[in-house]
This record gives structure tokens, C-alpha cells and sequence, in this order.
């Protein structure tokens, strides 16, 4: 049992001293938290709230913000946290295709314009950016880096994705972006990026789905005067985006639980089905062929999304499933424990120190012992899969046989694993679930009861079935965020 690694880690990161922070504070002020209520994506759905990030510019009455956190809103306002107040705000003009939207605030306090910088940022200067994010009252900072490569949306976003924004056209697929690397967790949307002296670079953006997580990018801050000479008409409802659920993850995210795993802090998010995070998830393929193995429907299956927000790790979780720790080690447990999921953390230096601690994981998931553990090539990866942004991802499935059945003709199984390995920069994300209750007779007697559900005892079979079911799906879906 082991795990190949291949260039996970990158540069060193961003630490506070790589950035004057403290320039951070005279710029706070023209920094604002958006409310917007009532806000409507269809007849069909009910009005919700959305929280997120705008800042003053070019003077005292315009802020800046992304379009998707306030269009189909009736009720907009602005807060200004050093003050204490808000004012009411209304959409002035909006840039369709950059996802962008001016408001203007009447009643406004003095507060100075952020001044902007159109030069395109190096690859190896600092940035930063200052907003609300996951609907926390008050405001705090995320250290960000400019990474090479793509330049448009297009090059950023999975087929999935891409064929939804093609279908809507909001924001455009040919949208120039600021390709960030680092984690924009959802409110922060229309913050501003700062460059080292206080100037911004660009408008954070993103909340795009993409499985369990979001997409992120950045808008150069040029594309603000094309927002200004923008004659698009301001939409009434959110249709586009909204109605194709892109934008779900960034209207309903907020700290609903927090839970420390292996030391580090892993935050509740949301609930969401499987429906919403299915079709965008970073291995559909491999998902789809899980669905037909089970040959059960996953239609109604609902999770809980945790994140560990600094390096965006992400897990899910079979929704109601409580995530406890012991000894610095997450699990969560179903169907009378017969079905255990874990999941730990690990922020690490190089690529041979994530290969001792994946192997070590590993281990500790067979519960100290890789004796009668056998790879299934059915459920796992021949090699590591690198993604363009340099996470890279192992799933991984294991069949069980006690020491004296080895040998005999026909070989039952009593446990099976099925695990998700997944690295990017210094972080290592590893999650598993284990059957206790895998054997062949239980195997074969859950096929039966899809069969014909209305056997004797089908019920509690079925039951189990789901709980495995359900969690073998999430721990498939554990992932980073792209950017």
C-alpha cells in the first residue's frame, strides 16, 4: 500500500512577512461588506440573501462588486465596518461578460477611492486581497500569489463548466482573467486584490461549481472602465448562471460547524446533493463508473461539505454523518459502525515527506497492518493524476482476505477500502471509508435485495447498502479547489 507522488510541492508559499500587511489597514476603510436580500434566481425558487465583498472607487458614491451577488436583488446595501453603518445601494451599471457591477450609494460617508494599477502583475510579487468571506461579520485578509498560465476563463474551468457558461454567456468563457493561485472562498467575490503598494490589480471572482468545491479568478482591474462604458441593461432576475446552479456554492456557503482535524481547523460549509456536485466533480468518469458498480440510484443522496480554508482541502461527508475527533483523528461513522470514514490533514515540506505520511495514512487505515490487503484495479489509478493548477490525486481500492483463506480456489473478501489521496503545494488531504461488513455472503445478498426489495429483511440490508454506497461516492468526491 503505497502512494506515488510526482511535483506536488510548490513554491514555499505566502507568509504575513512577504506582504506589508499593515498597509492592509488604511485600505480597510474603503473596503465594504455587500447585502444583498430578497434576491430572486427564478419563479421557482425562493428568495434568499447573499453576502459578499465591494470596495469604493473612483469616488465616494461608486462601488465596485461582482454581478452574481447582486443581480435579482431588490434590496442592496452597503456596510461599512469601521463606521457602523450601511447605506442602501442600487446597480448602476453592469459588464455581463466580466461578471461585474457598479453600484451607486446614496447618503454616503467620506471614504476615499482605492486607486488601481492596470499592469499586470509579476509572477513572483505578493498579493492580497481584504473581504467577508463565508458570511463572517467582519472582515479579514487571504494572501494570494499570480500563477502562470491561462489567461482566459475558458483555459480555467472543466468541460462541465464550460458547456454551462457557453449555454448562459455570463461571464464569458473569452472573459481576460488574473490566473490566482491561492484559495477565494465564497465572499469574497467583488473584493478588491491588492499588489504590494496598496493598489488593486484586480476584482476577486469566481464560485463557479466544480464538485464539492468552487472555482476562483480574478478580473483585471482595466476591465473596470469597460464596466464604466458598459451599455448593458441591469437584469431584474438571475437568469444564466443562477438558473444552471453555477453560482450555488457561493450563495449558500457559510461556517455551519467547525471540527479539528490532525490540528488543523475543518469548517462546515453547506449541505448539498448529489446532483448539484455530481456532474462537475474532478473525476466524472470514475464517479460514473461507481454509480454503475452499485447499480443503486444516487439521485437523493445529500452531503456535507468541510473545508480546511487556508489550503482549500476539501471533504465530503454522507449528510448527518457527525465528524469526531480522537487522538487527532477525524471519523465519522455509519450504519452501526460497520462503515467508518477518516480523514486527516497534513501541511508538509517536500514530496518525500507526503510519501512517508500518505504511506503512514494508509496504514493507519488498515488499522496497522497491510497484511491480506489487496489492490482492486477495478477502483484504482494506475498513476498519480496532475491537475494543470498542481494538485495531484490517487483513488485507490482494496480488497480484504484473511491469512487462512489465501490459496484456496475461491477467495471471499470481508473488508473492503476504498480511499482518496490528494496533495497540492504543502497540503495532503487523505480520506478513506472501510466496510467492516464486506463480506462475500453480505455482498451478495445486498445485490439480491436490489433485485427484489421485498425479500424479508431487505430493509436493513438496504439501508447498510446506502451507507456504503453513499460514502464510497464521498470519499471519491474529496478534492482541492481549482486555483
Amino acid at each position: 500500500m503505497f502512494f506515488l507522488t510526482c511535483g506536488v510541492v510548490g513554491h514555499p508559499g505566502i507568509t504575513d512577512q512577504d506582504f506589508p500587511m499593515h498597509s492592509l489597514d488604511l485600505l480597510a476603510s474603503s473596503v465594504l461588506r455587500i447585502d444583498a436580500r430578497e434576491c430572486k434566481s427564478n419563479a421557482q425558487v425562493a428568495a434568499m440573501d447573499r453576502v459578499a465583498t465591494g470596495f469604493v472607487w473612483r469616488d465616494k458614491n461608486t462601488v465596485v462588486t461582482a454581478l452574481h451577488v447582486v443581480t435579482g436583488c431588490p434590496n442592496i446595501s452597503v456596510y461599512y465596518q469601521g463606521l457602523k453603518i450601511s447605506r442602501p445601494a442600487r446597480v448602476a451599471k453592469v459588464l455581463r461578460k466580466a461578471d461585474l457591477a457598479l453600484l451607486y450609494v446614496g447618503n454616503s460617508p467620506e471614504s476615499v477611492p482605492l486607486q488601481d494599477d492596470p499592469k499586470t502583475p509579476s509572477l513572483d510579487q505578493q498579493l492580497a486581497t481584504l473581504g467577508f468571506q463565508l458570511q463572517i461579520p467582519d472582515m479579514s485578509s487571504t494572501l494570494l500569489h499570480l500563477r502562470y498560465g491561462g489567461k482566459k476563463l475558458r483555459d480555467i474551468v472543466p468541460p462541465s463548466v464550460a458547456e454551462a457558461l457557453a449555454n448562459v454567456g455570463s461571464p464569458s468563457l473569452d472573459l481576460e482573467i488574473t490566473n490566482i493561485e491561492g484559495h477565494l472562498v465564497p465572499g469574497l467575490s467583488g473584493a478588491p486584490i491588492f499588489n504590494p503598494s496598496g493598489k488593486v490589480v484586480a476584482v476577486a471572482d469566481g464560485g463557479l461549481e466544480n464538485g464539492t468545491v468552487g472555482i476562483s479568478w480574478g478580473i483585471p482591474v482595466g476591465t473596470l472602465h469597460d464596466l464604466i462604458a458598459s451599455s448593458d441593461s441591469v437584469p431584474e432576475i438571475a437568469n444564466g448562471v443562477h438558473n444552471a446552479g453555477l453560482f450555488a456554492a457561493e450563495s449558500d456557503s457559510s461556517v455551519k460547524g467547525q471540527q479539528n482535524c490532525s490540528g488543523l481547523q475543518l469548517t462546515k460549509l453547506r449541505t448539498t446533493s448529489f446532483s448539484k456536485i455530481a456532474s462537475s466533480a474532478d473525476d466524472l468518469l470514475g464517479l460514473q463508473q461507481l454509480i454503475n458498480f452499485f447499480q443503486m440510484d444516487p439521485v437523493g443522496f445529500t452531503f456535507d461539505v468541510y473545508q480546511h480554508l487556508p489550503s482549500g482541502a476539501t471533504v465530503a461527508l454522507p449528510s448527518g454523518a457527525q465528524l469526531t475527533a480522537a487522538n487527532g483523528v477525524c471519523t465519522a461513522s455509519l450504519a452501526n459502525g460497520e462503515v467508518v470514514i477518516m480523514v486527516q490533514l497534513a501541511l508538509l515540506n517536500s514530496d518525500a515527506e507526503i510519501q512517508a505520511e500518505s504511506q503512514q495514512l494508509e496504514l493507519n487505515a488498515a488499522r496497522g497492518s497491510s497484511q491480506g490487503w489487496y489492490v482492486d484495479p477495478g477502483f484504482t489509478y494506475a498513476m498519480p493524476v496532475p491537475r494543470f493548477d498542481g494538485m495531484v490525486v490517487r483513488r485507490r481500492g482494496y480488497v480484504h482476505v484473511t491469512a487462512a483463506q489465501i490459496g484456496l480456489n475461491q477467495v471471499p473478501q470481508d473488508k473492503y477500502l476504498f480511499e482518496t489521496i490528494a496533495a497540492r503545494g504543502h497540503a495532503m488531504l487523505f480520506t478513506s471509508v472501510t466496510n467492516n461488513a464486506a463480506t462475500t455472503a453480505n455482498n451478495q445478498r445486498a445485490m439480491a435485495c436490489r433485485l427484489d426489495p421485498a425479500q424479508d429483511g431487505c430493509a436493513a440490508v438496504l439501508s447498510r447498502s446506502s451507507d456504503w454506497v453513499r460514502s464510497v461516492l464521498a470519499v471519491h468526491l474529496a478534492t482541492f479547489p481549482i486555483g
